[in-house]
């Protein structure tokens, strides 16, 4: 592989072009991850058009439908950057200035989906700590109005970040590497631990309503921690790798192993929400029976649900 590509992986890293047992499992989990990304592509793609045509459309439905967007825009990235780092002839610059156009956008998604995420929990968790509040007082199209702002916030940082590097410090990849780290801990920074936080709660909350009176948690809280729980589990180590490759001296080859076991991980992550849905979303008494858009608006359902009866298959909030 080209000099080009190595300095696009990682500073420092470079892959050896001997075919070594290191180099074999690249190879090996860069196919795992290609396949993932087609199968995260396609049921993310279903998601979108559902919630698009199918589903009612909830406050919810709307932050579920803006993830899948990032989602399906962080997988494609994904599985060109992989198809550009495989190729035999990347070495042309036409091929360099999109791995690096690429490289952007997917940053772009993964900030925009781990925006979002955080705006969902914390939403759910205000509405169990205040459920007064949230039905009675909140603004009609809060969700919509969020998820804008998140995404002109995503686009803003990534921007800055891309101008600053090319404008004034293209030569010097180091210091491009350095405001990428810093952009990526202000990220971390500030949505993880709100997401773990309103998580937890939500958690606990969930769990206490569950034992006192003795009902099914809401499919739709299960949705969401399910949802947390796989993205910090195996989409997090890509946002973190930047700083183990910077702070920690870590071996050639256990770079190269890290990174493409933390891109097959973050592509599990954005493809395992479409999986979630379905699976809370389905009744075993009719789990072959049913159209999808009856499963996914089950899953997303911000009711709770009857004891022993069928519940409907759309989402009933009042957004529109």
């Amino acid at each position: 592989m080209s000099s080009t590509q190595n300095s696009s992986l990682a500073p420092g890293l470079t892959i050896i072009p001997t075919m070594t047992s290191v180099t074999w499992v690249y190879f090996s989990v860069t196919f795992l991850a290609m396949v993932t990304c087609v199968l995260g592509m396609a049921g993310n793609s279903v998601v979108i058009w559902l919630l698009s045509f199918r589903v009612r459309r909830s406050p919810f439905c709307v932050y579920v439908l803006n993830l899948a967007v990032a989602d399906l825009l962080f997988l494609l990235c994904m599985a060109s950057l992989l198809s550009l780092e495989t190729r035999p002839l990347f070495t042309s610059s036409t091929s360099s200035r999109v791995y690096e156009g690429m490289k952007r956008i997917k940053y772009f998604a993964y900030t925009a989906g781990l925006s979002l995420l955080t705006a969902i929990s914390t939403q759910r968790c205000l509405s169990v700590l205040f459920p007064i509040w949230y039905k009675c007082h909140q603004p009609r199209h809060l969700s919509s109005v969020v998820c804008g702002a998140l995404w002109a916030l995503a686009l803003l940082m990534n921007f800055l970040a891309s101008f600053f590097c090319i404008r004034f410090w293209h030569p010097d990849e180091n210091q491009c590497f350095q405001v990428d780290m810093v952009l990526s801990s202000l990220i971390l920074g500030i949505f993880m631990p709100v997401m773990i936080l309103s998580s937890t709660i939500l958690l606990i909350q969930v769990r206490k309503n569950t034992l006192l009176r003795r009902r099914r948690p809401r499919r739709l809280f299960v949705v969401i921690l399910a949802s947390v729980f796989v993205f910090l589990t195996c989409s997090l180590p890509l946002g973190i790798y930047w700083f183990l490759l910077y702070w920690v001296g870590l071996p050639e080859d256990g770079r190269l192993l890290y990174i493409c076991l933390s891109r097959f991980s973050s592509c599990l992550s954005s493809s395992a929400n479409p999986v979630i849905y379905f699976l809370v979303g389905s009744q075993k008494s009719h789990r072959l029976r049913e159209s999808l858009g009856a499963v996914l608006g089950r899953a997303l359902r911000d009711e709770p649900e009857p004891e022993g009866r069928e519940t409907p298959s759309v989402c009933t909030n009042d957004e529109i």
